[in-house]
């Protein structure tokens, strides 16, 4: 990896707010809960029910605009708080500090009651994807209280062939997230850990997503531990299709996580808000 392109990574870890054209000044607040920051739109709303969102980034670099505007819409339709969790980024801060913040940070929310038992959702796109997996499933393995889904996007889930290879941005982005434990740690490649002892699982993909074999997996594993998985592969969609805004691909996935959303909730008999 070039000084260059490092230093354009490192310079995009800084954590953003979302553009006030898309959520107004009033419906946004930057909190820290269990010392990590996380940016909340419409935190009244925690009240009825909240998504909490782990970016995609390849695990060194933060949120983008694209991400602002699917949790905005996403969260807005489905009547639900959004929080965007901050945590910390490769190479600086690589394995386990991602997965210690997001645990601190759900730790705090729910001892300040704003994630209520059965009314909050864990969510993620790409490497965010395979970290809110992994989240899962440490919570699941020590008991605490679940997410009522899993919405998942495009997950980086198993790190393993990328740690090994050399060359390419995937591979680098791997070696820094691992550090010096070895990729195959189901906490860093949660498609070889538990998939059981899941909550219900929402999954998009792709039929061109790079990574859509992890998908594919994690859809299997899931099914063969007993467990629930409502699994949306679109024909062309490439990576996180979802996120890419205006498409009908982009609308017809976001269609399915709202529902998704409402539904694990307990929202389906209430009006949907308007989009």
């Amino acid at each position: 990896m070039s000084i260059v392109r490092t230093l354009r990574i490192l310079a995009s870890q800084r954590p953003s707010l979302p553009p006030r054209a898309l959520a107004a000044p009033r419906r946004v607040a930057r909190r820290r809960h269990g010392n990590v920051p996380v940016t909340w739109i419409d935190a009244d709303l925690s009240s009825t029910a909240t998504i909490v969102h782990l970016h995609g980034g390849s695990y060194v670099a933060g949120e983008k605009t694209a991400h602002w505007e699917w949790l905005e819409e996403v969260g807005r339709r489905s009547g639900a708080a959004t929080a965007m969790v901050h945590y910390r980024l490769a190479p600086t801060y690589p394995y386990p500090a991602a997965i210690e913040d997001v645990l601190h940070a759900i730790d705090a929310m729910g001892e300040q009651a704003l994630l209520r038992p059965g009314r909050w959702v864990l969510s993620g796109d790409g490497a965010g994807a395979g970290l809110a997996l992994a989240v899962a499933q440490t919570l699941a393995a020590a008991g605490g209280d679940a997410p009522a889904l899993l919405l998942l996007e495009s997950p980086w889930a198993d790190l393993t062939e990328y740690a090994a290879t050399t060359g390419g941005l995937s591979h680098a982005a791997a070696r820094l997230y691992a550090g010096a434990v070895p990729a195959e740690n189901p906490r860093i490649s949660p498609l070889r850990g538990d998939l059981g002892s899941l909550p219900p699982v929402h999954l998009v993909t792709g039929t061109e997503d790079e990574v859509v074999q992890d998908a594919r997996r994690l859809r299997e594993g899931i099914a063969a531990g007993g467990g629930t998985v409502e699994y949306v592969e679109i024909p062309g969609a490439g990576h996180s299709v979802a996120l890419t805004g205006a498409t009908a691909d982009a609308q017809s996935a976001r269609r399915t996580q709202i529902a998704a959303v409402r539904q694990a909730v307990g929202l389906d008999a209430a009006p949907a808000p308007s989009a």
